[in-house]
């Protein structure tokens, strides 16, 4: 039986994926920047976010729908221009910096476009989490450049 997507369901899976691509990249990016300071706090980041990965899964499923995934090969592909990046630039930091930083203002504007969509109060709070959550996020990577 096909069942047709509500604005909300299509706005939550836009951003679990994008959630899950901005850890696996962060996970990623510890790897190439060479600042112990940087790295720790991108994995800070990358915790926290974690968390919303059952919740965003469960608002999603609670609608109706099943949770998307990342597409991996897109997910390698990105992965391995940042490591060619890193391989031909004496210091990654500052570009994987703004690097996760774009990425975080894309999940702010999925964020922002998933509340128009009407959500219920369960996904509002959600979302209301999320969006403080990515907020101290980008505060924190502006304040290392």
């Amino acid at each position: 039986m096909f069942h047709l997507l509500s604005d909300t369901e299509v706005a939550l899976n836009e951003i679990l994926v994008a959630s899950r691509e901005s850890v696996d990249h962060y996970e990623d990016a510890i790897k190439l920047v060479e600042n112990t300071e940087v790295a720790e706090r991108f994995q800070h980041i990358a915790q926290q976010r974690k968390l919303f990965f059952k919740r965003l899964s469960a608002a999603i499923r609670e609608l109706g729908d099943l949770p998307s995934v990342p597409d991996p090969d897109k997910e390698t592909g990105e992965m391995l221009l940042h490591h060619l990046g890193a391989a031909l630039t004496p210091d990654y930091t500052n570009e994987a910096i703004a690097q996760r930083l774009e990425a975080e203002q894309h999940l702010q504007e999925l964020i922002n476009n998933a509340r128009d969509t009407d959500p219920n109060e369960n996904c509002r709070a959600l979302l209301e989490d999320l969006a403080n959550q990515v907020t101290n996020a980008i505060k924190l990577l502006s304040n290392m450049n």
